[in-house]
């Protein structure tokens, strides 16, 4: 599992964990279809759509821990 913080690039999480594009989008930050997914960071997209920063991780690392328990 990719260890998620603040400094993680938003597209290596959607590339190890395609489902947590629920997350981005349920916070408004369309990040399938921003440039800046590609090399931004979580703590860069949150800014940038004024995105609880924290909430957002905790949010991540539990789709993350979700579908990496489901059989």
């Amino acid at each position: 599992m990719i260890d998620i913080t603040r400094t993680t690039v938003i597209a290596d999480i959607l590339r190890e964990h395609p489902e947590c594009v629920e997350v981005f989008d349920r916070h408004g930050m369309p990040c399938l279809t921003c440039m800046g997914a590609s090399t931004g960071t979580i703590e860069e997209g949150a800014m940038m759509h004024d995105v609880d920063l924290e909430k957002i991780i905790d949010e991540l690392r539990e789709c993350c821990r979700r579908t990496a328990s489901s059989p």
